[in-house]
């Protein structure tokens, strides 16, 4: 699957933020029933581009985004976005072994320095991901959407962990991306929307 890819004058992450959908019902008393449909939130981003180049084909930065955005279709296909602010998890605890388990989904966890740290999981991986068991560095097979693999399942009591780079599952919330010529050679955009998914 395809990652955004780098493009020079990408000032910030504009916008981001986690949202959940959350049906309520209100009786006539007025008490309220409320369901959650999602496990996890969604991330929704929003990018701005001070400036794309666009001076050589083999360096075109609205090239390189008109051919990315066109070879995932717009809205249609996912993609992997690698947040240059939000991407690391280091010792990350994922599970406990049980002597007969040998799948684990990875995770992450947001603002582990509060007291309500939030664990997600997290569905791809920029290289490979260390894993370790109780500590010590172990082989195992990272699947499809972050989930890893032991050819023989952790110890009953055994603590399984990770270190690695990961990405956000994506799709664009557009089906269209219009650019603004500046000056010849160079334009800008204002923002590029898009959100995770929950496969």
């Amino acid at each position: 699957m395809n990652i955004f890819p780098t493009l020079t004058g990408m000032s910030f992450t504009v916008n981001k933020g986690p949202s959940w959908n959350t049906i309520t019902k209100q009786a006539a008393s007025g008490r309220q029933v409320r369901v959650s449909l999602q496990s996890s939130p969604i991330w929704k981003f929003k990018l701005a581009f001070e400036y794309l180049r666009d001076r050589a084909a083999a360096t075109s930065d609205v090239q390189t985004l008109w051919a990315f955005f066109n070879s995932v279709g717009g809205q249609f296909s996912a993609f992997y976005f690698l947040d240059p602010y939000d991407n690391a998890v280091l010792d990350q605890e994922i599970g406990v072994g049980n002597g007969s388990t040998t799948s684990f989904q990875l995770t992450r966890t947001v603002g582990g320095g509060t007291s309500y740290p939030w664990i997600e999981p997290v569905y791809g991986v920029f290289g490979a991901p260390t894993v370790y068991v109780n500590g010590t560095e172990t082989a195992a097979t990272l699947n499809a959407y972050g989930v890893i693999a032991f050819a023989t399942p952790p110890a009953n009591g055994a603590v399984i962990s990770w270190s690695g780079t990961f990405l956000f599952l994506c799709h664009f919330t557009q089906d269209d991306v219009q650019p603004s010529q500046m000056v010849k050679g160079l334009w800008s955009l204002d923002g590029l929307t898009f959100e995770s998914l929950l496969p």
